[in-house]
């Protein structure tokens, strides 16, 4: 079974570039290529380190976010304490110092009233 055209065609062309190649007739330049390949490594190193500053300065922010809302929850759940301990005073009225003239303790919200 022999191979499809393009097959051949490429095989062809490949053949063709090796025989030029090892020819005394056309001498391989390479450098050309090289200098191609060397300044693209460059521009990959220096996308690599964009990068990598990138990736830094996104997790500093992450960090400093994480900071404020940690910051903010512990500030949230104080408030809900205060809150809760106010609205408990509310509902369990707190006795004055004073005593009345039966003894009791006069509550504190009583005795500011005028």
């Amino acid at each position: 079974m022999s191979p499809p055209d393009a097959d051949r065609e490429s095989l062809e062309r490949r053949l063709d570039a090796v025989e030029r190649a090892l020819s005394a007739d056309e001498p391989v330049d390479r450098t050309d290529e090289l200098a191609e390949l060397e300044g693209r490594i460059a521009e990959l190193e220096a996308a690599v380190e964009a990068l990598r500053g990138y990736v830094g300065s996104v997790r500093s922010v992450n960090e400093d976010v994480e900071r404020r809302a940690d910051r903010a929850l512990r500030k949230a759940e104080a408030l809900e304490r205060t809150v809760a301990a106010g609205q408990r005073e509310r509902e369990e009225p707190t006795q004055a110092a004073g005593p009345t003239d039966d003894g009791a303790q006069i509550p504190l919200l009583e005795r500011l009233r005028p």
